[in-house]
């Protein structure tokens, strides 16, 4: 996790922690990449390959945030969803 802002990354580890106290284990959510104003965050479980509310795990980490963030984009692969959030500076 380079140049990563550590107020951020503190507040987005929170989150982190608090989605995974309430959905652990039927999914999983985990920082894989850090950057200055964007955040990568890996969803695992196999529930998340069958819910129709998919995205409502992604926005879940937007209201355990502290934050002011959006969803920019996500990729579904093998071994999970890779979900970007853009933390707004202002």
């Amino acid at each position: 996790m380079s140049m990563c802002d550590h107020t951020n990354v503190e507040e987005v580890e929170r989150a982190v922690k608090l989605f995974n106290r309430y959905h652990s284990p039927e999914a999983k959510a985990k920082i894989v990449e850090c950057r200055r104003n964007t955040v990568v965050v890996k969803f695992e479980g196999a529930i998340l390959f069958r819910s129709c509310c998919l995205y409502d795990y992604f926005e879940d980490i937007l209201y355990c945030s502290n934050l002011k963030m959006e969803i920019e984009g996500y990729e579904g692969r093998e071994d999970g969803f890779y979900v970007r959030y853009r933390i707004s500076t202002g």
